[in-house]
């Protein structure tokens, strides 16, 4: 491990931080016992989030980056958010969100996280119990959240599961998907995490604001890669579109076009023709016809 951005004697002394640490984290997490407390920290509610957007954030989530907010609940507690802008359904970008046994492969930091319950409620809620294990510097943590996920408003609240004794104190967070298009959604991301015990403040940084910076950024990375999976190829594309532009023809309701029937006097050749047609004889007048159309041949001189 190493600290190239602080002195010799200061990367020392905080070895020997993290090594206490360690040793304070070593009879810590168990699901077998009940945590210390039912919880500590405000938890969020379903729902969409309540943040106002300047139109120099809007400019800035339109150039694809992320703009930090302040979110205020009920009680005036005041709690920071990401908001990102992702060029993707929001049913992917939900997906990969609510995709917990997965997160291993997919946030950094994480070297575990599975499911161990989960329960279908009315409304079409359900709640997910899952098992985290993750890599701080040299510390690692072991804790059980429970997430609460609303599919029809691809909302989901999380916090820790206090029937079973986790590494950290509390923890409580946030995840919304705002649909901005048929192929565009805006995330919303807020998350609040109390340490217990003395930890020191480069972990408790990771784990707090840079965990709340870098949220957003692999939830697009893992939206985007589902969605160009899920993308048929191009010759997909096109029997789709010739498709759907026969079943719009059909559909449609051409008007009718009504015609009066024709006058037989006007299928009729007119009558200086006819008569010059009955009293010659057509192939001889054809005849005659082409030959005076034809330039006459000069004698030749000899």
């Amino acid at each position: 491990m190493t600290f190239p951005a602080l002195p010799a004697e200061m990367r020392s002394r905080l070895r020997w931080m993290v090594a206490a640490a360690s040793l304070s984290l070593v009879a810590g997490a168990s699901d077998s016992e009940p945590h210390y407390h039912d919880g500590k920290l405000t938890r969020y509610e379903l729902g969409p989030p309540s943040v106002l957007l300047s139109d120099a954030d809007e400019a800035k989530l339109r150039s694809g980056k992320p703009v930090m907010q302040v979110l205020e609940d009920e009680l005036g507690a005041r709690r920071l958010v990401m908001v990102q802008d992702i060029a993707v359904p929001p049913q992917i970008v939900f997906g990969r969100i609510c995709d917990t046994n997965n997160y291993a492969q997919m946030v950094d930091g994480v070297n575990l996280c599975a499911n161990y319950d989960t329960a279908q409620a009315e409304g079409g809620l359900r709640t997910v119990k899952s098992t985290y294990e993750i890599a701080v510097m040299h510390l690692k943590f072991k804790y059980f959240m429970t997430h609460q996920v609303d599919p029809a408003q691809h909302c989901m609240t999380f916090h820790l599961d206090y029937d079973r004794k986790s590494d950290i104190d509390d923890s409580v967070g946030y995840w919304y998907v705002m649909n901005q298009g048929r192929q565009s959604s805006r995330v919303y991301y807020s998350c609040e995490c109390k340490l217990r015990g003395w930890v020191p403040s480069p972990v408790y940084n990771v784990m707090t604001k840079e965990a709340l910076k870098k949220a957003t950024t692999w939830v697009e990375r893992e939206a985007v890669k589902e969605w160009r999976a899920m993308r048929p190829g191009p010759g997909d594309a096109l029997v789709r579109f010739v498709s759907d532009m026969r079943a719009n023809m059909e559909q449609m309701q051409l008007p009718q076009l009504h015609l009066q029937p024709l006058n037989p006097q006007l299928l009729q050749p007119p009558r200086l023709v006819s008569n010059w047609l009955q009293g010659r004889k057509p192939l001889r007048s054809a005849v005659r016809f082409v030959s005076a159309a034809r330039p006459r041949k000069q004698p030749s001189s000899l």
